[in-house]
């Protein structure tokens, strides 16, 4: 009888959370970190859109951040970029709250020096934007659509749903997408794609290109000047 209620207590303490749920903004924040010594940037944002350009007016990192939450305690925030070594780490995230339905997300704003490289780790929700870079980009992403353009290094994105877009990369690309629309063109480097339950429309690359193929979407390939593998699993 006492669990039975536990579990009523509980579930009206859930629903009240919920019907509190009001979206908040909290403004903007901005962070600067110095770079010229610095080789890598890598960003922990979990909810938010994220968007890179490469620079060469400046040798530092700016962040422009605007975070909305939902329910969460402002103190429950973390937001820094700080340096270890040759990596700069930004990191936006909150922290969990006992028996809170909330939500926050941060959208980023990010001007860097073209030189560093970039990695974005597990990134669950919202678009992606690259552009201008001269060293690697390296993407996890769960859910969102992502644009890179008119980047110089080795390109590598693993995203499970929404569409890319990947223009003018003067590198090797390597894709894994398994729901979404993949467009890709004017690669100088070598293509490596696996398609899942999504299509494909390749052009422009100056190297081979293998596509591993595992759902039934459109594949489209244009004008590749080496060799083309193309197998299903």
């Amino acid at each position: 009888m006492k669990r039975f209620q536990c579990v009523i207590i509980l579930s009206l303490l859930f629903l009240l959370a919920a019907c509190g749920l009001k979206e908040e903004p909290w403004g903007e924040k901005n962070l600067v970190l110095q770079a010229s010594e610095l080789k890598r940037l890598v960003i922990d944002n979990k909810n938010g859109e994220i968007e890179i350009v490469g620079t060469t007016d400046s040798d530092s990192i700016q962040v422009t951040a605007d975070v909305t939450s939902k329910n969460i305690n402002k103190d429950n925030l973390k937001l820094d970029l700080n340096d270890e070594k040759d990596t700069a780490y930004l990191n936006a995230s909150f922290k969990s709250q006992f028996l809170s339905m909330g939500s926050g997300t941060v959208n980023l704003q990010i001007k860097a020096p073209k030189h560093l490289q970039i990695e974005i780790l597990s990134h669950k929700d919202g678009n992606i934007r690259i552009l201008d870079m001269s060293s690697g980009v390296k993407v996890d992403n769960i859910n969102g659509n992502i644009n890179v353009a008119n980047t110089k290094g080795p390109l590598t994105i693993t995203s499970r749903d929404g569409n890319l877009k990947l223009y003018e990369i003067t590198s090797d690309i390597e894709i894994k997408n398994v729901n979404g629309q993949i467009d890709v063109d004017q690669v100088e480097g070598s293509a490596i794609i696996d398609v899942g339950d999504g299509t494909l429309d390749l052009n422009h690359v100056g190297q081979n290109a293998t596509i591993t193929q595992s759902g039934n979407g459109q594949i489209k390939i244009g004008d590749v000047k080496g060799t083309v593998v193309q197998k299903k699993k």
